[in-house]
């Protein structure tokens, strides 16, 4: 009865471990996305102020120097915003524990971006990044105060359940 209680206990500890990771692995996608947003914003700003490119150029020169979940995202959006639809369920299945509001937002960003002068667009690029920059910094905190805090309870909350069924 005792090595039921083990293995039993056993099994509880790694699944709400499981649980745990995945919480953490949520925040760290948030937390790589949004400084990855940081970085496309930014280089954004870089290309329209001094190459005056096409954002679609500048998404594809992107997307080929990178290759993470926010541009995975970046890539769908584009090709979205190319056929004219909005087809927010075609994002890959790594995407998924991004936020929806994130995406929305970069969305939003992105539509906006080619529609007035060069002078206008970097003025504009340059308070989403502000935007961007703050709300980096948020998930990035979130992130190492949150994520790993879940991590850490889970293995604990775990360890305490086998004890006690042993």
């Amino acid at each position: 009865m005792q090595l039921f209680g083990l293995i039993f206990g056993g099994i509880i500890c790694i699944a709400v471990s499981f649980v745990g990771l995945i919480i953490k692995q949520k925040y760290k996608a948030n937390s790589d996305f949004m400084s990855a947003y940081v970085d496309f914003i930014g280089y954004a700003k870089t290309e329209i102020s001094n190459n005056k490119t096409p954002i679609f150029n500048i998404i594809d020169n992107y997307s080929a120097k990178e290759s993470n979940i926010f541009t995975k995202v970046l890539s769908v959006i584009s090709c979205n915003l190319k056929k004219d639809i909005m087809d927010n369920n075609s994002y890959p299945k790594e995407c998924a524990l991004v936020d929806k509001k994130r995406i929305k937002s970069l969305i939003v960003d992105i539509e906006s971006i080619g529609k007035y002068d060069s002078v206008t667009e970097v003025n504009k690029l340059k308070s989403i990044e502000e935007r961007t920059q703050k709300e980096a910094l948020k998930t990035a905190e979130k992130y190492k105060k949150d994520g790993v805090m879940a991590f850490k309870l889970s293995v604990l909350i775990g360890i305490a359940i086998m004890i006690i069924l042993c």
